[in-house]
């Protein structure tokens, strides 16, 4: 209502439509937010951050079957991914069940890469031929339900060319495996039949390194790695497993081949608790 002079009131038809409307609605209790049963909130402190278009892709790890990647911190590069293809290509191709050295260095020849091509052939290997080498030593399979899987497994010599890849790709400090890696994974290998069409050739690990090095850094770095060869430093291998023999008192025998020391020592602690 309003108040004027002279003690007269005048009511206010809409003030009093409006106060009247107001007290017939139910009071309504607040609700908070509710969110759909798939959204996730979390404050902006600790929320994700967005990865970076730098950052390194997301490090596959080994399986039993699939064994592409590796590390923590390193990523195989295009090249490698299109070799490791182009390996299990070969292994069926031969009805073969299973990838080893000689598939990884087929594969990493079909690829055709640029720099390993140039360090073959700047230290007179021939690429054809050492292809040559590769497919005269290998035999063919029979067709078989495993020789078909897509995914086929690594052997653990094909294993161990993988690993000496990281190895050489963390000497070099490089955060990735590429092709220049794999190839001296391969010669690291020593004793698949990759590793023996390499030598037959005539290359040695030092000189693909040196020659890597000279074609990606220049001669003045690859300088500093010449060493004297007079004494040949003696060979180290790189061991494919472990045996353990366990002989009882009574005259029973445990015997059990890991393809890692872990194992071979869990083993035993669990032999030694029985």
């Amino acid at each position: 209502m309003i108040r004027v002079g002279g003690g007269h009131t005048i009511l206010n038809p809409a003030a009093s439509s409006l106060q009247t409307s107001t007290e017939k609605l139910p009071a309504k209790k607040p609700q908070g937010l509710r969110l759909p049963a798939s959204v996730l909130w979390m404050p902006a402190s600790v929320a994700p951050r967005r990865r970076s278009l730098r950052s390194p892709p997301p490090v596959r790890t080994l399986g039993p079957t699939t064994r592409e990647v590796f590390l923590a911190g390193y990523d195989f590069t295009n090249r490698v991914r299109g070799a490791l293809t182009k390996a299990r290509e070969e292994a069926h191709r031969r009805y073969h069940e299973y990838v080893g050295p000689e598939h990884l260095l087929l594969g990493l020849l079909a690829e055709d890469d640029a720099l390993v091509m140039d360090v073959l052939e700047n230290l007179g290997a021939n690429p054809v031929e050492i292809q040559t080498a590769v497919e005269h030593m290998m035999q063919h399979g029979e067709p078989s339900t495993k020789a078909r899987i897509p995914d086929l497994p690594y052997s653990a010599r094909a294993r161990v060319v993988l690993d000496q890849s990281i190895a050489v790709a963390h000497e070099f400090g490089d955060g990735y495996v590429g092709t220049q890696h794999l190839l001296l994974g391969l010669i690291r290998e020593r004793l698949g039949i990759a590793a023996q069409a390499l030598t037959g050739a005539g290359l040695t690990e030092p000189q693909i390194r040196r020659e890597i090095v000279r074609l990606l850094q220049g001669e003045g770095v690859a300088a500093s790695l010449d060493i004297d060869t007079s004494e040949k430093p003696a060979e180290t291998q790189v061991p494919l497993s472990f045996a353990v023999e366990v002989r009882y008192e009574d005259g029973t025998l445990a015997k059990r081949i890991f393809t890692s020391p872990d194992d071979a020592i869990g083993f035993l602690r669990d032999k030694s608790r029985d």
